[in-house]
């Protein structure tokens, strides 16, 4: 399927690669003969814009423009810069240095300047063509570009904008310059808060989130469908936090005033000491044992895949063929599904197939099925979309075992005073319709009310009056992102207000280490998909193991694939396709030989780096021979570790059983994910042993 083709367009910044003193002013740009003539005093610093400008903003923006060129190709992505002195411009075009911004006119002279400078009608020529677009200006230049309220809107053309999709990164004060458009349209307003939120400061944050977005990309290139179709879950995934795919993109490294994630540690455990029991009773609800739900998220594979060819079954339907975990073990690795509303309607195909054939059908799964309204989807909205008529609807007519009520995020700057208030009481107002429109209706559903909140006690209060309201199931939200001490005191306000009957769900919270302390607190059931998704998305823990220790996958790209990586070493002259070819099925057969006990585990090691070592991507034309050691040598260790000590070989799984190295090698959906099965299985194993009071 074609990729969207994604257009970002920022701002020109004060910073530049030069300044000199007698850098081009506003009375320059207003004559073209002058501007020439200036021009060519200057010519010594021409240079194209796209490298000109060194503001936080924009370094942080061509990161990551740079970071989905090398997975999805330079032509997938194409980068706008709307300069105030030279309009919108792309960032080939060579310049020189200026001293002209928006930031310091007025909004008369805003307005004047941009309609000489003709920024509307380039807007409109510049999004033709484009699926997906990233809008990343500040207030005046958001005026520049559509003009505001009171002067009248500039509006973008509506031919073909239907099948758009508009991501705009703002200032909460400039986000009231953004017109509304006929493509689907997201803002994400940003302040002090959301800077803290994110540990970056504010002046580069746009910058730094769609970095973080083109992060995830790489990682996972579904994701940019996913934004195009449903451009709310952005804010979803730049919340993920980022972990690195390869061990170097090729890009310099980039010193940050706060460091977000410490690398992995090779051969790492993720086994940790349990969180101790505190001295309270035991939850009166300890009966209820303890449930894993998996979100579901399309996690399939084809069940005839050949590996040693790499193909697919010839003429399979993803849907009618490809499985699910639970279809390949002999039991599940979860005990129920959650599915969100939004991940029914990311296509209107599966829409429909869902509503024709019931949800439990869909997902081929006979167990407990919790369905939620997917409150990151809307998380900016000022209320929910949706009313409690059609989710109770929706919930029974689909055949979910469990409904929770609609609920809003209080998260990040939605937690301030004034804001996070009234989310509360809406959450709160919302969960009681839900249930006395369940008692009075013929619902056949569980009705789970759904509970936000700032600090223990907020939360306490709300289940307090949940319980009183009639409700038997609670689940708590908000709290994926909350470290573990935290959440243990929000449970410890809960607990006397629990009964015998109550059950009590956290949403997007699953930790082995907190297992025995979260039940012991009244916690029945959790979801979480981390275990499935580290299989591809962590840099080194993507094999786990029943003892808790994890390994890094062997990274062997496909030469004759899709992937920017092998383009841009050719183009690069860093080897041929013969070679690449050669030394990928080299690579191959040779972890085949050594996994049948026919070759050295050091004859195997020069193999995989004979490829890895022209891995490394140029840069400019040229690899960095520092890069390319650091890569070798880590991937060296990495790799020596897992053959050493050949874990596949250990685990009982019937993946690892049937598939045998295959499940280590990273490459490709097929692989990844039945690895992300295997890592399910493990993780379910680890937490049932953990509710019979015992430790692998």
């Amino acid at each position: 399927m074609r990729q969207p083709r994604v257009l970002v367009i920022t701002s020109c910044t004060g910073e530049k690669r030069y300044k000199p003193k007698n850098q081009l002013t506003l009375e320059d740009f207003k004559n073209s003969a002058r501007l020439q003539k200036r021009h060519e005093k200057l010519a010594q610093f021409l240079y194209p814009a796209g490298q000109m400008y060194t503001g936080v903003q924009h370094l942080r923006v061509m990161e990551g423009v740079q970071l989905l060129r090398q997975s999805l190709g330079r032509e997938a992505i194409h980068l706008a810069i709307l300069s105030a002195g030279y309009g919108l411009i792309s960032e080939d075009k060579t310049i020189v240095p200026y001293e002209v911004t928006f930031n310091t006119m007025k909004g008369y002279e805003v307005n004047e300047w941009a309609k000489f400078l003709g920024i509307s009608q380039a807007f409109e020529r510049a999004i033709v063509g484009y699926d997906l677009v990233f809008i990343l200006l500040g207030e005046n230049y958001l005026r520049a570009a559509f003009g505001s309220p009171r002067s009248g809107w500039l509006r973008l053309p509506v031919e073909n904008s239907s099948n758009q999709t508009f991501i705009f990164l703002a200032s909460h004060l400039s986000a009231n310059y953004i017109p509304d458009l006929a493509a689907k349209t997201f803002v994400l307003p940003l302040s002090n808060a959301d800077a803290k939120h994110y540990r970056y400061g504010l002046v580069g944050l746009k910058g730094f989130l769609f970095k973080r977005f083109a992060e995830c990309v790489v990682r996972e290139e579904a994701l940019l469908q996913k934004v195009y179709d449903e451009p709310e879950v952005f804010v979803q995934i730049v919340d993920t936090e980022p972990v690195q795919l390869e061990l170097s993109l090729g890009l310099p490294e980039v010193k940050l005033s706060t460091k977000l994630v410490k690398k992995p540690k090779i051969g790492k455990s993720e086994d940790k000491e349990l969180i101790p029991i505190p001295n309270l009773d035991a939850a009166p609800n300890l009966h209820f044992g303890m449930h894993y739900f998996i979100p579901e998220w399309d996690d399939r594979v084809d069940p005839r895949y050949d590996f040693l060819r790499d193909a697919m079954t010839p003429g399979r339907d993803p849907y009618e063929d490809d499985i699910y975990a639970h279809q390949i073990y002999y039991s599940p690795n979860y005990n129920g599904i959650l599915v969100s509303k939004g991940i029914v309607e990311r296509s209107k195909k599966k829409k429909i197939q869902i509503e024709e054939v019931g949800i439990h059908k869909f997902i081929r799964f006979s167990g407990s099925v919790m369905g939620d309204c997917g409150a990151f989807g809307y998380i900016k909205e000022e209320v929910p979309p949706y009313n409690t008529e059609e989710i109770l609807e929706y919930y029974q007519r689909i055949g979910f075992d469990y409904g929770v009520s609609i609920d809003h995020l209080i998260v990040g700057s939605f937690a301030e005073s004034g804001v996070r208030e009234k989310r509360y009481e809406l959450t709160i107002s919302n969960a009681e319709e839900f249930i006395q429109k369940h008692q009075a209706g013929a619902y056949k559903f569980t009705p789970i009310g759904a509970v936000q909140g700032w600090n223990p006690e907020s939360y306490a209060q709300a289940v307090k009056a949940y319980i009183e309201m009639g409700y038997e199931y609670i689940g708590l939200g908000g709290l994926a992102r909350t470290p573990t001490q935290e959440i243990l005191e929000i449970l410890k306000a809960i607990h006397p207000h629990l009964t015998p009957n109550t059950r009590m769900h956290l949403f997007g919270v699953g930790r082995l280490n907190a297992v025995p302390v979260f039940r012991h607190l009244g916690v029945t059931s959790f979801d979480s998909a981390s275990p499935l998704r580290k299989a591809w998305l962590d840099s080194a823990a993507n094999y786990h193991t029943i003892d808790g220790k994890t390994y890094a996958a062997i990274r062997i790209p496909k030469v004759d694939g899709s992937g920017v990586r092998i383009k841009r070493l050719l183009e690069a002259g860093v080897s041929d396709r013969e070679t690449l070819n050669r030394l990928e099925k080299n690579a191959l057969h040779t972890l085949r030989e050594f996994d049948a006990g026919r070759v050295s585990l050091e004859s195997t090691l020069d193999v995989l780096l004979a490829l890895d070592e022209l891995l490394e991507l140029p840069r400019n034309g040229k690899v960095n021979p520092q890069e390319k050691a650091r890569r070798l040598g880590r991937h060296a260790q990495m790799y020596r570790e897992l053959l050493e000590e050949q874990p596949w070989k250990k685990c009982d799984c019937v993946i690892c059983q049937e598939i045998g190295i295959e499940v280590v090698i990273f490459r490709g959906n097929d692989r990844n994910r039945r690895r992300g099965f295997h890592n399910t299985y493990i993780f379910y194993k680890r937490f049932n042993a953990l509710l019979k009071g015992r430790r692998y």
